[in-house]
């Protein structure tokens, strides 16, 4: 896709989102404010470009006029159309936007294929904008002379589109069945529901959750299409180690937690650490070590499940208790 042939950025206005889900304008702004970091905007190509997109999108079939505008077309045009410091920055921007865009719509219920159409819609609006209009090289736009076609690997971002695509549309199946669709463990829903059942029975024992219960969180750096794989190794160690009718779930895009009595906790934890090492030490899109630490359960059962969410996106981690000094390799966050 060359999505430097034409220069421009945020559009004047976000006005027309019709279609677009509760919420999504915060969102597509935080993600331009980021994107567009040390980038010139220009908001009049960006307004060119998302004309141009809408009428290619509509030639190619796209269904329901209403449903086209999000702020997260108008995310994508400002960042496209951006002037950015150097090539790199730019394909890093428009990556990240596009996965943003794609994750607004499967959040819509739009499908994968309508999906992919626009953004062969969006290809051919950027180039044929580009054609008319290219920069020459110092931020002037010069009719009549023809840019050459830059941008990210158009095969890359159709893999990123489809993976940002698939992980809310996978989510949202996440958050009402008991198992996760791709890695095969139980879902958050399952764990919530695990939870709340433990909570009910501290409580009737005049107990606090956390006395006898803990979390036990592996965080994987886990990065494209390849995670699959090493969220479900990490599952498969989990249940070697925590084989007793422990709950085992992923949360998140590389998150797996276990939910466990705290007797003999550090030491099952410890093992669970070398074996995930020895496992996940020749694993594909793994990125750094996994690490495995042990959480408390909050106070309340809406602390736990406000504990997940966090997990899930990726928010700061949750600090992790001090273990006993008497007990080996305590947990380091």
């Amino acid at each position: 896709m060359d999505v430097s042939s034409i220069e421009g950025s945020r559009a004047g206005s976000t006005g027309s989102t019709a279609g677009s889900r509760a919420g999504g304008a915060t969102d597509a702004t935080d993600v331009v404010e980021a994107a567009l970091a040390g980038a010139a905007p220009r908001p009049g190509r960006a307004a060119l470009l998302r004309e141009r997109w809408f009428a290619c999108s509509s030639a190619l079939g796209w269904a329901a006029a209403a449903e086209w505008p999000d702020p997260a077309v108008e995310a994508v045009c400002a960042v496209v159309t951006a002037r950015h410091e150097g090539r790199d920055a730019r394909d890093r921007a428009v990556e990240r936007v596009l996965a943003h865009w794609a994750g607004a719509r499967a959040g819509a219920g739009i499908g994968l294929a309508e999906t992919l159409t626009d953004l062969a819609a969006l290809s051919t609006a950027v180039s044929g904008a580009g054609a008319e209009e290219p920069d020459d090289g110092a931020g002037a736009v010069v009719p009549g002379h023809h840019a050459p076609v830059r941008g990210p690997d158009g095969v890359h971002l159709l893999r990123a589109v489809s993976i940002a695509w698939t992980d809310v549309a996978c989510g949202d199946i996440a958050e009402t069945a008991a198992v996760d669709p791709l890695s095969g463990l139980a879902s958050v829903r399952y764990l919530r529901t695990r939870l709340a059942e433990v909570y009910r029975a501290a409580r009737a024992h005049g107990r606090a959750a956390g006395d006898e219960h803990a979390l036990v969180v592996l965080t994987l750096d886990v990065r494209d299409w390849r995670r699959v794989a090493p969220l479900s190794i990490a599952g498969e160690a989990a249940g070697v180690v925590f084989d007793a009718g422990e709950s085992i779930a992923v949360v998140g895009r590389g998150t797996v937690v276990v939910l466990a009595p705290r007797e003999g906790l550090a030491e099952r934890t410890a093992v669970l650490r070398r074996l995930l090492t020895r496992r996940l030490a020749a694993a594909e899109g793994l990125v750094g070590s996994p690490t495995a630490r042990i959480v408390r359960l909050p106070a309340t059962h809406d602390g736990a499940c406000a504990l997940l969410a966090r997990l899930r996106d990726a928010e700061p981690e949750p600090q992790h208790e001090p273990e006993p000094h008497h007990e080996p390799e305590p947990d380091h966050t």
